[in-house]
């Protein structure tokens, strides 16, 4: 293993020794570091709320982004926390889990027994659905190759020894998926991420144009009879909230591009309702509009 492998698993470990109150203030050191060395990740988040929120004025825009680079900033600080692997750290993780709304919807689409589709955003801390959910159901998941082996062999260990069937996005995994969720199992997605131009389909996003993931559709047309549900980890001051919501029904349109336009406001409702800034929007997620958003940044 090289050197710099060490130091990343190092710093992993450091951070799960971590209280969450620590990893708080951690994180919004972190932000603040974003924010003053004028990062790649604050101008993203920068542009990307000027193009979504172009109603805000200039000091309500300063501070919703000082927010989201907070939030950003706890996202990496509380890595360590999320990715519990024995079953000490695991439990540690479920009890920074301090409540749940309206789970009555992912349980009344798993008592069908017909397949369920969770929608997850990149909101608040997503990675500690990854010890949550198994309690509930017999998951799986998809992952993208990660651009350091030892991440994504760290991150693959973590999810695995929580109870969730990871499997990759290539082809054989993807295959493994569909066959996981035409058989009544569930499956968790985050499909709120821009795709490659042959997987997506144009849709808005927050009112600007963005490729969207034609993979839900599809999995909607291969099991009619299962459920989309909506499921996002908010950050509280006492820990998270895990808040479930139904989808717009619009996503379950043969229609393809309504479909898309469903799922984008089903998250753009959640993402509203419960606290904009603790969206990811350090992410690139218009890259491919023609625009070229991000171009120089």
């Amino acid at each position: 293993m090289d050197v710099k492998s060490r130091l990343v698993l190092a710093v992993i470990y450091l951070l799960s020794l971590l209280t969450l109150k620590g990893a708080r203030r951690l994180g919004r050191f972190i932000g603040w570091f974003l924010r003053i060395s004028n990062s790649t990740m604050y101008k993203v988040t920068r542009k990307n709320i000027e193009l979504c929120f172009p109603e805000q004025d200039a000091a309500t825009r300063e501070a919703f982004i000082r927010e989201s680079l907070f939030h950003t900033g706890c996202q990496i600080a509380e890595t360590g926390l999320a990715w519990g692997g024995d079953p000490k750290q695991r439990a540690k993780a479920i009890s920074f889990i301090k409540g749940e709304q309206n789970p009555e919807v992912l349980e009344g689409a798993l008592a069908k027994g017909k397949g369920v589709i969770i929608l997850v955003p990149h909101f608040g801390n997503w990675e500690f659905f990854a010890n949550f959910l198994p309690q509930k159901c017999e998951l799986m998941a998809m992952y993208k190759e990660a651009k350091m082996p030892v991440m994504e062999q760290r991150m693959l260990e973590a999810r695995s020894q929580s109870g969730i069937q990871m499997v990759s996005a290539g082809r054989e995994g993807v295959v493994t998926f569909i066959k996981h969720y035409t058989k009544g199992g569930t499956c968790l997605i985050l499909p709120d991420q821009e795709p490659a131009p042959k997987s997506g389909v144009w849709s808005t996003y927050f009112g600007v144009p963005a490729l969207t993931p034609k993979f839900v559709h599809y999995l909607i047309k291969k099991n009619p009879e299962g459920t989309v549900v909506l499921a996002h980890m908010k950050r509280t001051d006492e820990g998270f909230e895990v808040i479930y919501s139904e989808v717009d029904q619009d996503i379950y349109n043969a229609d393809m591009e309504i479909s898309a336009a469903a799922m984008n406001r089903t998250f753009e409702r959640c993402i509203k309702k419960d606290g904009a800034e603790q969206y990811q929007w350090d992410y690139k997620r218009f890259k491919k509009n023609p625009e070229k958003f991000y171009r120089n940044l």
